[in-house]
């Protein structure tokens, strides 16, 4: 939604602005996302972090955290196709000490979500079982 409205890359927002536009932006993005109806929203990692933003997901949706290793995250953003800007030129090594930081501080943030469910074994089906009984 934020390429779609701004007209630039999320990289490009970050690199070009910094982390601190960028989270004011991705935070405005998030409560206009949260007005709509029927909508699966998939944060990026550090949205539920800033401002009261994990507060206004659970107040307004139903939120759930897909926990994952640290090893686990790692690899995933070793091999992602689109390189985030808090990770680029990064050896594996440093990388996971990064995650390891970055998880230190928003898990935190994360934990709050009204449902947890393992990522490396994730079932779609099982979930959407457990969230239409609520």
């Amino acid at each position: 939604m934020l390429e779609e409205k701004y007209h630039i890359s999320v990289y490009d927002c970050f690199e070009k602005y910094g982390e601190e536009i960028f989270r004011k932006l991705e935070y405005d993005i998030l409560k206009q996302a949260l007005l709509q109806n029927n909508v699966v929203i998939a944060t990026g990692g550090g949205a539920p972090c800033y401002f009261d933003a994990m507060k206004l997901i659970n107040t307004t949706a139903f939120s759930i955290y897909i926990e994952m290793s640290l090893k686990s995250l790692s690899q995933r953003l070793l091999n992602a196709r689109v390189t985030r800007p808090m990770t680029k030129n990064k050896t594996e090594a440093e990388l996971l000490a990064f995650i390891t930081e970055q998880m230190a501080q928003r898990e935190f943030f994360y934990k709050q979500a009204h449902l947890t469910l393992r990522g490396e074994d994730f079932d779609l089906q099982e979930a959407m079982k457990w969230i239409n009984k609520q």
